[in-house]
């Protein structure tokens, strides 16, 4: 491995998902960092449950090659909100890692298709004078039936989610956004997300990150409603940009083990080399930037210009 390929996950009181995901990279990474709040408080300041012995044992199971450290810090600062808090766990996790080697980070339901593919792209890249990240398409698992899963079907590349990977150069801003050029690639990570028990999402719901961005409760009970029998019928759900996610698409899959098999049936869009060199140029992308301000301005005049005459 020419690059250091240095991983690091957040880690909380859905601890034992990493039993599908370490695996998955652990062979082709170079170190790996595992998070975790040293008073087991959560970003939005809930103590929650961690079974010690277990992750402890499964830690010493897996780390055949000593690869993993544990970093335990306050990842829950008091005043600050959920979201700013999860920056402060991963900016931590970066400066653990070091310098140097791309640095990946993943949380604990967050399952790598085929990294030891994407490892060897991140090798083959050239060296760049400006930061970037790469972006991985999310295959969102939205929930877990008796026969398989209900996946979030974007329809078309305009809708399909990508997600801030990997980078030689890491900082976070909100979440693993910064300002960053972001270049988008076709590999995948399976996000279980929602795919869980009711008493699991209700857990996510109070400590996630995304606490305040939305109506939990009213989601929750939309959520609990969506059966294998109903699902065709639920259009643009997601819970803060309805449109991001316009259907759902059933698997049959008894496990998530099994799913990560079945994972060639889903056929999910993926960008062309048109849509891939358009979507990655730099120039394009200063041009969007540059109308998007002009766009902003002018609602900002216009705004003024009521104002004044009021």
């Amino acid at each position: 491995m020419s690059v250091s390929i240095k991983v690091g996950f957040c880690v909380a009181y859905d601890w034992n998902l990493l039993r599908h995901s370490l695996p998955l990279i652990y062979s082709h990474s170079n170190s790996i960092c595992l998070s975790l709040d040293r008073n087991r408080i959560s970003w939005s300041g809930e103590k929650f449950d961690f079974d010690e012995k277990a992750f402890n044992s499964f830690i010493n199971e897996i780390d055949s090659e000593q690869k993993i450290r544990v970093l335990e810090s306050d990842f829950f600062l008091a005043g600050k909100s959920a979201a700013e808090n999860e920056v402060v766990q991963r900016n931590a996790m970066a400066i653990f890692l070091g310098a140097g080697g791309w640095h990946i980070q993943l949380d604990a339901d967050e399952y790598f298709v085929d990294f030891p593919s994407f490892t060897k792209f991140l090798s083959s890249l050239p060296k760049r004078k400006y930061s970037y990240n790469i972006c991985c398409l999310l295959i969102t698992l939205f929930k877990q039936t008796t026969k398989g899963f209900l996946v979030v079907d974007p329809l078309n590349v305009g809708n399909s989610e990508y997600i801030q990977i990997a980078s030689l150069t890491p900082s976070y801003l909100h979440g693993r956004r910064n300002g960053h050029f972001n270049q988008y690639v076709n590999f995948s990570i399976v996000h279980q997300s929602w795919a869980r028990s009711d008493e699991e999402i209700l857990q996510k719901l109070k400590n996630w990150g995304h606490i305040n961005d939305f109506n939990t409760n009213v989601y929750f009970t939309f959520w609990k409603t969506i059966k294998q029998e109903n699902y065709l019928a639920i259009k643009n759900f997601h819970p803060i940009e309805p449109k991001r996610w316009p259907s759902l698409r059933f698997v049959e899959a008894f496990s998530i083990k099994d799913f990560m098999f079945e994972l060639e049936q889903l056929q999910l869009p993926r960008l062309s080399k048109v849509q891939s060199i358009v979507k990655n140029s730099r120039l394009i992308s200063k041009i969007k930037q540059l109308l998007k301000g002009q766009r902003l301005l002018s609602k900002l005049f216009s705004h003024h210009q009521k104002s004044s005459l009021n």
